[in-house]
């Protein structure tokens, strides 16, 4: 608290009577997070070695957004100094304004609103941070008791619990407390499982996502037959998630589209062009209770809310922070915090137990290599998967490397694209027909 505190005293004043009049502020905004950790890791079958000590680490950080006088704006990085330095702000704010630049767009604080109610802190989580951690060591007993006995096990878990402080000149002044829990595992980096929410893991989760993982692992230890010209191709949850990273966020994002270097262009939006099929909608939710990517405010003030990306397969708007809704001619929109709290959606979704079960022909994509090196405004991709999982007549029968070539763009267009979800996960399996070849 110290943090927010000093910065919101020393701002204040040099916006009502700085010492030199051309280091007046006009506006301004803080974000700040504090935050404590306790983590815990595993690294070939070792608990709490060198490489995977338990840790506990605590901080205070967070970033300005300043309006001078002039219009001009200026943003940096800001920590708590590490002495009573009296000096430390006054130099900072010289040196802020030395970095000063034009951007009328962003020389806007919007006025508090009213906030919503949205869960985002987990009180177990809180308890493991005071020193009720024994939850951790028992969860990293259980992995290396359970795992097949000639697999080597890496993972790692950490609490995390703190505040979340967001101050502006207009007269916003919020602190709330938030969580996180994340856990993963892998065996012999084949496959492997992972959690990642505002609240614990309950223990049918952990059991869910341990067989489930363990079972494919035991599946990697067959080879399958090769896959054919009618191959289904499945993407697996994770798989999902990268693909959404890669070719949906970066062109969703309002100032690419209003700088043209997106795969959608300002018309589009306004045309509501069709863009996936109309089982598909995107939205952008942090209204969840407990999910990572939920918020009450964002750093700029605004508002939770929930935005529709695309319905019902047509665009609708892209996600707009408060500079791209200002240049956009509307309000700003909920933001993803990365894909967490991105979430696609179909119409006809059933149950993966069920899906898998209607698999004659398919292969289960776990993950690929270079998918961060493929175009993301085209959606064409080209990508090796050399652990995927071979499917047929509805089970899992084995291991075969294939490489996949299309379009995810056109993956999510076509009526032959198919959704299943679990309760695992937040992004489902997407069943396609994509190119694929055995390697």
């Amino acid at each position: 608290m110290k943090l927010v505190a000093q910065l919101e005293d020393f701002l204040y004043q040099s916006q009502q009577a700085p010492k030199q009049e051309e280091l007046k502020l006009s506006a301004w905004r803080i974000l700040v997070h504090e935050s404590e950790a306790v983590s815990l890791g595993v690294k070939d079958n070792s608990s709490g070695g060198v490489y995977t000590p338990p840790s506990y680490r605590q901080g205070e950080s967070g970033e300005v957004f300043l309006v001078w006088a002039d219009g001009t704006c200026s943003q940096a990085m800001v920590q708590l100094p590490a002495h009573n330095d009296l000096d430390y702000w006054p130099k900072a704010l010289e040196q802020w304004r030395q970095a000063s630049y034009e951007d009328p767009d962003a020389a806007h604080i919007p006025v508090p609103e009213s906030l919503p109610l949205v869960a985002v802190e987990d009180q177990a989580i809180r308890k493991i941070i005071e020193g009720a951690d024994e939850i951790l060591f028992d969860q990293v007993k259980h992995w290396l008791a359970d795992k097949p006995s000639n697999a080597k096990l890496q993972g790692s878990i950490q609490a995390t619990w703190g505040y979340r402080h967001v101050r502006t000149s207009t007269g916003l002044a919020v602190t709330y407390q938030q969580s996180q829990f994340m856990s993963w595992f892998s065996l012999d980096s084949l496959v492997g499982g992972g959690f990642a929410k505002r609240r614990l893991i309950h223990q049918e989760e952990q059991e869910a996502l341990w067989s489930l993982t363990v079972n494919q692992y035991e599946a990697m230890q067959k080879e399958a037959p090769p896959v054919g010209p009618q191959t289904q191709v499945i993407l697996a949850p994770s798989m999902t998630e990268e693909m959404l990273g890669q070719f949906i966020l970066p062109n969703f994002s309002g100032d690419r589209v209003i700088e043209g270097q997106g795969a959608f262009s300002k018309e589009n939006f306004s045309e509501h062009r069709l863009v996936f099929h109309p089982q598909f909608s995107l939205s952008v939710d942090p209204l969840r209770p407990l999910e990572l990517g939920s918020y009450l405010v964002t750093s700029e003030g605004v508002p939770a809310s929930r935005t529709m990306l695309v319905r019902d397969g047509q665009l609708q708007t892209p996600f707009l922070r408060v500079k791209d809704a200002r240049r956009w001619g509307t309000k700003p929109t909920a933001l993803p915090q990365g894909t967490a709290g991105l979430y696609l959606k179909h119409q006809a979704e059933v149950p993966w137990a069920k899906a898998l079960e209607g698999v004659a022909d398919g292969v289960l994509v776990l993950s690929v290599l270079g998918l961060h090196t493929q175009e993301a405004v085209s959606g064409s991709y080209s990508l090796s998967a050399p652990h995927s999982l071979r499917i047929l007549k509805g089970q899992i029968v084995g291991r075969t490397d294939v490489k996949l070539t299309g379009n995810f763009f056109v993956d999510l267009l076509a009526a032959t694209t198919k959704a299943a979800h679990s309760e695992l996960d937040i992004h489902p399996y997407l069943l396609v027909r994509t190119g694929v070849q055995t390697l």
